[in-house]
């Protein structure tokens, strides 16, 4: 069976069983388990399916749906903490910055190793995680829980950031898109996320491949508004264009 019909039958299959076992698949498809796990790379990376332990499920997300932070989490997660790893590089002792909702900059929360920070986010869980560090001056901005999502966010919220000076922001977002820039899903980040990037000196965007040559619903930012990218990749086109605009690419 050719690599296309073995992908359709893959998508078929878990979208009447609604989720499928590499083993299960590997049988059915009488294909060897490394060959299916490729298979569900490529239909992952098209957010087709998404990976649970051992196999995959169905993605009944739409395009410019809010995505549960526990299915975020599944997605890439080797990338995202590549991404993570180079962005503590930008990291000093004594720093002030911003770390922005998001699985990937959770990431970053997990493996930041300067010390005497004084550090400002709206993530329930970035800010578990930054609790658990040495010297971290650490301030939770108040507003309204975004269900599965982990996030605060509110007027109040927005107000709070319109009210910061920082040197740093680690910005996360939902794509990325030659004309439309930088955007995310939802509109209760959205103004939150344009405070955040008022308030501080360097802007440092984290993304993985696949928020690439895409967009969703609201704008968040121009790439003028970015001076650091880090991502485990970019497509060579978006890369001239974004760089074009002066922003420092950063993949290694």
């Amino acid at each position: 069976m050719f690599q296309e019909e073995r992908l359709k039958f893959i998508v078929d299959y878990v979208t009447k069983n609604k989720k499928a076992s590499t083993k299960e698949l590997s049988e059915l498809l009488s294909t060897s388990v490394v060959t299916i796990r490729a298979d569900l790379k490529i239909l992952q990376e098209k957010d087709l399916l998404v990976k649970t332990h051992g196999g995959v499920m169905i993605n009944s997300y739409k395009i410019n749906d809010v995505i549960p932070s526990n299915v975020k989490f599944q997605k890439f997660k080797r990338e995202k903490a590549k991404i993570a790893e180079l962005a503590n590089r930008y990291i000093s002792d004594g720093d002030i910055l911003i770390i922005d909702s998001g699985s990937t900059t959770l990431e970053l929360a997990k493996c930041i190793t300067a010390e005497n920070l004084t550090a400002f986010t709206n993530d329930l869980q970035i800010a578990i995680e930054l609790s658990k560090k040495r010297n971290i001056d650490l301030t939770v901005s108040g507003g309204t829980l975004i269900p599965d999502v982990y996030t605060l966010t509110s007027y109040e919220t927005v107000n709070f950031y319109k009210h910061l000076h920082v040197e740093k922001l680690f910005l996360s977002c939902d794509a990325i898109d030659a004309e439309f820039g930088i955007s995310n899903r939802d509109k209760r980040e959205v103004e939150i996320k344009k405070a955040m990037l008022k308030a501080a000196n360097e802007v440092i965007l984290m993304a993985d491949h696949s928020k690439m040559n895409n967009s969703v619903l609201l704008q968040v930012a121009d790439f003028e508004d970015i001076d650091k990218l880090i991502a485990d990749d970019i497509p060579a086109d978006l890369r001239a264009v974004i760089q074009s605009k002066g922003v420092e690419i950063i993949t290694e």
